[in-house]
């Protein structure tokens, strides 16, 4: 069975059969995988792959009762809210412990009951054991951090991957939560974890978690790089090298080149580490920044970089050292959309993907996200197309209100499977009715401008 079949199987059992669910928590993760297969075969789910046992109407009735109690300062909301979870409404106990989650404190501000890690943890349990994915992300952040007192680290994995292999939260961009896949990546790194180690894993979702300027994973990476054990060191030198950030030995040591890839990757620094610096000159990040060039400058070198070496080098240089524009820019350069037969640079559409959702994740930049869902649906050498992967850029872009997006979807130039996701992710915001068919019609397009606002 391959690791796909194996994730298929989880996924199916997971949200279908009680008993599945039951033996995850009470046993190792790994046992659990293995026996996925054969559990397939035996029970018989009665539920649909990737939708939790929820309502969506009440889910959203609790959802307002949760922004007007924790936004607002809403005591009758608040007693409504409680009143539904403690009857055992499990929409409500999810949104309970968002409440009491002190991780939440600085967006309900005016929660009026204090926040509680323990409490927290009470009202998410049953609806993540059920399979939701904000329960299971408050589950994972709660029981993994050490700092809010419920340090559980095997328990906390166990949710974590779960939150991490689950459809709806892949479906509907949960894991740009960034800080739950920090302590999620920690999994695969301690070998106490119940989870098999895995250090290259963990490098690879330290390394995203730096990319996306987690301050936690910044300064765990650079300042307290030499705490980390050598084999993570080793595979986050081979991550770094492979984003093109790092160019030494990948022998585990924290080197000052190591931990100046990170800070470039981070965009803390000016530009990546190649080589040691010159004894002789201050170290980078004691050098004041140059100024950014102008908006019609990055045009022009964007221009003339597919045919100019010169100009590819300084658009890779200011993308690299974390100008938005350039990176917007050169990700276009990169991308297999880009049929310019006179280029000099290969596409890499693996790279351009990774700038295009960067943008995406921390400027909300609408004409990435756009990008990204053309570039998920054409696909690329080495990059299989994911019209999964399209559709949820293409609702990203909706939500950044890009007038560029409902264009493309008008033309029609989409391929195989991208409208059947695109109708699926619509439908679960209530804005499509009707039956998912694979093909362009009239209630996806007036479903899409209502996302975008302008019907």
């Amino acid at each position: 069975m391959s690791g796909t079949d194996r994730l298929g199987a989880h996924a199916a059992l997971w949200y279908a059969d009680a008993r599945y669910r039951l033996a995850w928590f009470a046993l190792p993760q790994v046992a659990v995988a293995l026996a996925a297969g054969l559990a397939l075969a035996v029970l018989k789910p009665a539920g649909e792959w990737g939708k939790p046992a929820d309502s969506k109407e009440s889910e959203k009735t609790y959802l307002d009762l949760l922004d007007k109690a924790g936004k607002d300062g809403d005591k009758a909301a608040f007693d409504k809210l409680k009143a539904a979870a403690d009857a055992g409404d499990i929409s409500a106990r999810s949104f309970m412990g968002a409440l009491y989650n002190p991780e939440w404190a600085g967006i309900y501000v005016k929660n009026p009951v204090k926040a509680d890690a323990a409490t927290a943890l009470s009202y998410y349990q049953k609806p993540a054991d059920l399979g939701y994915p904000g329960a299971q992300r408050g589950m994972t952040d709660l029981l993994l951090n050490r700092g809010r007192g419920q340090y559980d680290l095997k328990r906390g994995c166990r949710y974590g991957l779960a939150f991490q292999a689950n459809p709806v939260a892949i479906r509907n961009n949960y894991l740009n939560s960034w800080s739950t896949l920090f302590w999620i990546a920690g999994c695969y790194a301690d070998a106490e974890s119940g989870v098999p180690k895995d250090p290259q894993k963990a490098a690879d979702i330290y390394m995203d978690t730096v990319a996306a300027r987690l301050p936690l994973a910044i300064g765990t990476f650079t300042d307290d790089l030499g705490r980390q054990p050598p084999d993570l060191v080793a595979a986050i030198q081979r991550n770094l090298a492979r984003r093109g950030f790092y160019s030494g030995p990948t022998d585990g040591a924290a080197t000052p080149q190591t931990q100046a890839a990170i800070r470039a990757l981070s965009g803390t620094a000016a530009a990546p580490q190649g080589r040691p610096a010159d004894p002789g000159q201050p170290p980078p990040q004691a050098r004041p920044p140059a100024p950014a060039p102008s908006t019609d400058e990055m045009m022009a070198l964007f221009k003339s970089a597919t045919t100019d070496a010169a100009a590819e080098g300084k658009l890779r240089a200011l993308a690299e050292s974390g100008v938005s524009v350039a990176q917007y820019l050169y990700a276009l350069l990169l991308s297999p959309a880009n049929t310019n037969k006179q280029r000099i640079t290969a596409p890499d559409a693996a790279l351009a993907s990774r700038y295009l959702e960067r943008l995406v994740a921390e400027r909300s930049f609408a004409p990435a996200a756009a990008a990204a869902a053309f570039l998920y649906d054409v696909g690329g050498a080495n990059f299989p197309r994911a019209p999964g992967k399209a559709a949820d850029m293409t609702i990203r872009a909706l939500e950044l209100k890009s007038t560029d997006i409902i264009q493309n979807l008008s033309e029609d130039k989409w391929g195989a499977g991208f409208w059947a996701a695109l109708q699926q992710r619509l439908a679960d915001r209530n804005l499509y009715q009707g039956r998912i068919v694979d093909q362009r019609n009239d209630r996806t397009i007036q479903a899409a401008r209502r996302l975008l606002g302008n019907p």
